[in-house]
């Protein structure tokens, strides 16, 4: 391999190991050597340069994106070819570090100290299988996996030293075209023949995808025999165990998944399902704060996921016996929050969300916890207001908790419109907003029918003008839905049209009206409820005194 005609990036923040880098490339014969001090300088640079080399730290500083985020980015937004070698480097060999390493997959890993000879004897090694596959990977950068498939598979034809790389980057594209069957004809040899790590959680994998999962957890028990660290057996018993229900070990395996490497957030959004549909909110709550604190400086950072640390939080507040521990969790959310308006990394990646609203909507779910119903109904109509107010379409992270706390009052109506706002996005919830949905709309369901009923009821008895049946239906309809706008209002209606047959207000129905005003009085209205509400109340007026 020639390194003079090879363009090198290192990204080192520590000035001496830089400078000794740049002295092994020079001495190595690399004359075009660029270096940067941090992540971000790379990135800014890559958009301009395709580099054939770089070699990266893996600890940048604590406040700015590391040598695991640079990789994803520079990969993810295609600014390295696909022939690329990435080198990633550390002076940290402590287990979760190197599995962290590992698991984004540069072409080396180095723990500092090394030589010149083993540095580039390890990228002579990666240039040379990235050149010997580098159709395929062109291919696979396009897009165009069924051609990579037909690439591949005339290499494996004939005998090649990168048999083992060849196997294994076809087995991930038949998982990509969804054909496990194929990928698992792939791994044959390997079922019963020598236990090749990288294979053995390949066919574990592979199980889980063809849903047999008996087999996908005895491969992942002989892996661990062999080697007890490896946190990729451990992910394949936890979802084998997930699919077949055995939520005690499912949750044993991710944790111990995640003890082992901490740093992979597919491996955080699938502790999120499986606490989440095994009851364990709070190993789901400290998963959302991972997810949150691995991504927000990455190529995968979302607004979505600060709101779903909080959410996640809440949830664990929601579902608290204990009136202590409640509290706990609220007030961290609360100081999460708090927190959140100082947050550099959240307005740097949504300049357009507003904390103060989503606090708004935060404080409606903690008051709705706490029974405050109308305390609850006060924020929840005041943040949706102000959405409005700021937003043509509603941003999807002020969604969940809205719907979550309109369940919560019986407002049923404008719970079921922001779904249809949901399920129209072609954006993905992560797994503990759409668990927290899905587990409020059926805890929900009966209400909602029981409600949806006798308000029919009721607008069917208004309409035929019988104004004390259909002051019954509503006054039924209110018992499923407590503070609901639009019920107070029919009722309203009917008490007005009860005094106005009379000609008189008796004492029992001016109390009901004060009652019902309560719920509506300073609380911020849609246009429509305003207008109604505001018409009742002046013809009320003059049968009841304010």
């Amino acid at each position: 391999m020639q390194f003079s005609n090879k363009q090198v990036l290192i990204v080192e923040d520590q000035r001496p190991f830089l400078l000794l880098l740049k002295g092994l490339m020079h001495s190595m014969g690399a004359s075009d050597v660029v270096t940067k001090s941090s992540a971000e300088q790379a990135v800014s640079l890559c958009k301009k340069h395709k580099f054939d080399i770089v070699i990266c730290d893996l600890h940048l500083g604590a406040e700015t994106k590391n040598g695991y985020e640079l990789i994803e980015e520079l990969r993810t937004r295609r600014l390295i070819n696909p022939t690329s070698v990435f080198v990633l480097i550390s002076a940290d060999s402590a287990r979760p570090v190197v599995l962290g390493s590992i698991e984004r997959r540069p072409d080396d890993f180095l723990i500092k100290p090394f030589s010149q000879v083993q540095l580039k004897s390890r990228i002579v090694r990666a240039w040379q299988k990235r050149q010997f596959l580098h159709q395929a990977f062109s291919l696979i950068d396009q897009g165009e996996y069924n051609s990579a498939i037909d690439h591949i598979e005339a290499l494996l034809e004939a005998p090649r030293h990168y048999k083992g790389h060849c196997e294994q980057l076809l087995v991930e594209l038949y998982w990509r075209i969804a054909q496990p069957r194929k990928a698992l004809d792939v791994l044959r040899n390997y079922i019963d023949g020598k236990p090749v790590l990288w294979a053995q959680i390949a066919i574990g994998r592979t199980y889980l995808l063809l849903n047999e999962h008996e087999k996908a957890i005895s491969i992942a028990k002989k892996t661990l025999k062999r080697n007890r660290f490896n946190a990729d057996a451990h992910d394949i018993l936890a979802q084998a165990h997930h699919a077949l229900e055995v939520g005690e070990k499912a949750l044993d395996s991710i944790k111990e998944a995640i003890k082992l490497s901490p740093f992979s957030l597919p491996r955080h959004f699938k502790a999120c399902e499986i606490g989440r549909e095994n009851d364990d909110l709070v190993l789901a709550a400290n998963s959302s704060q991972a997810i949150w604190d691995l991504s927000k400086r990455t190529v995968h950072k979302k607004s979505l996921h600060w709101c779903g640390m909080i959410r996640s939080l809440l949830d664990v507040a929601e579902s608290a016996d204990d009136k202590k521990q409640r509290n706990k969790y609220q007030q961290e959310a609360l100081l999460t929050l708090q927190r959140g308006k100082f947050d550099e990394y959240l307005y740097k990646m949504d300049r357009d969300f507003d904390v103060d609203i989503f606090g708004n909507i935060i404080n409606a779910r903690i008051s709705a916890i706490d029974g405050k119903l109308i305390d609850a109904k006060r924020h929840l109509n005041k943040s949706q207001t102000q959405l409005d107010d700021k937003y043509s379409e509603v941003p999807i992270a002020f969604i969940p908790d809205s719907i979550n706390v309109m369940y919560k009052l019986g407002e049923f109506d404008d719970a079921l419109a922001l779904n249809a706002i949901l399920s129209a996005r072609d954006e993905v919830l992560d797994q503990n907003s759409s668990k927290m949905l899905e587990t409020q709309a059926q805890s929900a369901q009966k209400s909602l029918a029981s409600y949806q009923q006798f308000n029919r009821e009721g607008i069917q008895h208004y309409q035929q003008q019988d104004y004390e049946r259909a002051k019954a239906s509503f006054a039924l309809a209110q018992g499923f839905a407590p503070v609901n706008t639009g019920v107070a209002l029919n009722l309203l209606q009917c008490l007005l049209q009860i005094a106005i047959q009379e000609d008189k207000a008796e004492v029992k129905l001016v109390n009901e009206c004060k009652r019902l005003f309560k719920l509506i009085d300073d609380m911020p209205l849609k246009k429509t409820y305003k207008e109604k509400y505001d018409n009742i109340r002046d013809e009320l007026s003059k049968f009841i005194g304010f």
